[in-house]
């Protein structure tokens, strides 16, 4: 199986306040990890990943 996961990290140049970016990233972290989600056995899971800058 193969699972994309996404890092995100705030800008201080983006257009957005610093604690907007902060608290963004705070709600987006706890999201559940798609291996326990889908019941995937952790050594047949590929993980590919990308950092975001927001």
């Amino acid at each position: 199986f193969y699972l994309g996961r996404r890092k995100l990290i705030a800008d201080p140049q983006s257009g957005l306040p610093q604690w907007q970016d902060k608290l963004f990233i705070a709600m987006a972290d706890p999201a559940i990890d798609p291996t326990e989600y889908f019941h995937l056995p952790a050594n047949r899971v590929v993980e590919l990943g990308e950092q975001v800058i927001i």
